[in-house]
């Protein structure tokens, strides 16, 4: 890949003029853009050519290739399943060269990092075009890193952390009746925290599937009533506690932007409530407000509170 030397950048270019041209911009036009000390003018080390996709794909096989610069109407391939041939092929950033207007974003959607007409080209464009696509392919690299790391701890969350704490459950519940009445209290505890301990690593492990997946989680519409009152049945179902739930809101359906952690949002606030209080009957009140904007879902309780220095 590159290094001090700059980059290496492929083009895949079969017109000689076309091919020419591209260099020219890169090699002598460069040297104005440094002159102006754009910041994002990129260190080129060397250009290479080859005019087919066959000869480009054996070339990206090395590893000294930083970026390549395509063009979509080969002798050997044509349109967008060169940009597919080039993208299962070269792990690095590929811009696609292209005359056809309508083409360039759907060799986006095909895995191109970016896009340049030709005709269209100057070398204002077309460096900082480069510039942008090794940086976001830097960046696209360090969130893979990053979900690969993610996928490890879920293994551990889903796994290892979870298999063991289901096991201490289990024997805290075959102690609770063989110990005496004095420590039973303590074994309750044991079993509360535990239990506790399992909730939040099914939420975590929640968390990690959001983050991990490639694509931006966006917001859909979601039924808030269906989801709240799921986790608030819930609630009741597993814990004796005092919960009141006062509805402000004019329609019976209600309909707000949310992702796939919002029930995993209001299950865990409410087993919060539920476990960290020093009653034996927690009361938790759950107020929902709606204004012609904005829907809003405030959870109280009267447990022990959280400290200054957790809230900040």
């Amino acid at each position: 890949m590159s290094t001090s030397a700059g980059v290496t950048i492929l083009l895949v270019e079969d017109k000689p003029a076309d091919a020419d041209f591209v260099k020219k911009l890169l090699v002598e036009h460069r040297k104005d853009l440094e002159i102006r000390d754009q910041d994002y003018v990129t260190d080129i080390g060397s250009i290479e050519h080859v005019d087919c996709l066959a000869d480009g794909l054996e070339r990206v096989a090395s590893e000294d290739i930083d970026l390549v610069l395509l063009d979509l109407g080969l002798p050997d391939s044509e349109g967008l399943d060169t940009v597919l041939s080039m993208c299962e092929q070269a792990p690095v950033p590929i811009i696609v060269l292209t005359g056809q207007k309508g083409i360039g974003v759907s060799a986006i959607q095909c895995g191109a990092q970016d896009y340049l007409i030709k005709g269209q080209i100057t070398a204002d464009s077309l460096i900082r075009t480069i510039a942008y696509a090794i940086e976001r392919a830097r960046v696209t690299r360090k969130l893979q890193d990053r979900n690969h790391r993610l996928a490890v701890v879920n293994e551990i969350l889903r796994t290892d952390i979870r298999n063991d704490m289901s096991m201490v459950i289990g024997w805290g519940d075959l102690l609770h009746n063989r110990v005496r009445k004095d420590d039973q209290a303590t074994v309750d505890k044991l079993l509360e925290a535990s239990r506790h301990a399992l909730t939040l690593a099914d939420t975590a492990a929640e968390l990690i599937d959001i983050l991990s997946k490639p694509e931006m989680i966006e917001p859909v519409p979601c039924e808030l009533r269906t989801i709240l009152q799921a986790e608030l049945d819930r609630c009741r179902q597993e814990a004796v506690v005092d919960l009141t739930v006062d509805w402000q809101v004019a329609d019976d359906s209600i309909t707000v932007l949310g992702t796939p952690m919002l029930s995993s949002v209001f299950k865990h606030l409410l087993r919060n409530a539920v476990t960290h209080t020093d009653r034996t009957e927690p009361t938790i009140t759950v107020t929902i407000r709606q204004t012609t904007e904005t829907v809003s879902v405030a959870v109280a309780d009267d447990g022990v509170g959280i400290s200054e220095a957790q809230k900040k």
